[in-house]
């Protein structure tokens, strides 16, 4: 999971000096403040959801991720030391809508539609976590690496599955790896589908790569991870690349 140091907007470090005490719509109510929250945390993934590693596409299918739960909308109490969650810049990360985007006409945006709670099966990410505790149930986004999957990939089909080898490199335990991909339904038809299409048109580039410029293959690949001048990903599913790829 791509994940890189973002500056935490001065926005927002002047609204929480000002508004310790404030809930999320609070903040939303904002537009400055709400607006480069949106544009900073967006980067921290490079454009990636932070579960599924889709690409986000900004006010069609993006939405800010508390990994610990906000609590609702009023103000609350998360405990002596605790910051507040719901503004904390820490706990801010960038989501996808878990299949529930309203559907345009644009080519590959049905994938995004479709879910919701009577068709449960489809949703994923933050709609499907809601806010269960992260505790034993969650994998914090600061655990994973850039450079290794807790995740293998099928490309065949799309599917996923635990790499027991790289949980223990990360010192994470396999059950919750497991249990973090299940309650987020990472493994979803619907994920699977989107995953085995982008992994056919990896392979179908590397294999042309391989026979026509097999000194450069390296160089494609790095350009499968790179980030763009504005610090975006222009390929969606980085740990599926790393884990075949790299």
């Amino acid at each position: 999971m791509p994940l890189y140091n973002v500056d935490e907007p001065r926005e927002l470090i002047d609204f929480t000096s000002e508004n310790p005490l404030a809930t999320w719509n609070e903040l939303k109510a904002n537009s400055d403040v709400n607006n480069s929250v949106k544009r900073a945390a967006f980067i921290k993934t490079g454009g990636l959801c932070i579960y599924c590693e889709h690409k986000l596409i900004p006010k069609l299918d993006y939405q800010i991720e508390h990994f610990h739960p906000k609590l609702g909308n009023d103000n609350s109490e998360f405990g002596d030391g605790v910051p507040n969650r719901a503004i904390e810049w820490l706990n801010l990360f960038p989501g996808c809508l878990g299949g529930t985007a309203r559907k345009t006409e644009e080519v590959d945006h049905t994938e995004r539609t479709g879910a919701n709670k009577k068709n449960k099966s489809a949703l994923t990410c933050g709609q499907r976590k809601e806010d269960k505790p992260v505790e034993n149930n969650f994998i914090s986004p600061e655990l994973l690496s850039n450079d290794l999957s807790i995740f293998k990939f099928n490309e065949s089909d799309g599917s996923i599955s635990v790499d027991e080898q790289a949980c223990g490199a990360l010192g994470i335990d396999v059950r919750l790896a497991s249990k973090h991909s299940q309650d987020l339904n990472l493994d979803s038809k619907r994920l699977r589908g989107i995953r085995e299409k982008f992994s056919s048109i990896l392979e179908s580039e590397f294999n042309k790569a391989f026979e026509f410029a097999p000194d450069d293959i390296e160089g494609l690949i790095n350009e499968w991870l790179a980030l763009d001048e504005q610090g975006i990903h222009q390929h969606p599913f980085y740990s599926l690349i790393v884990s075949k790829y790299k």
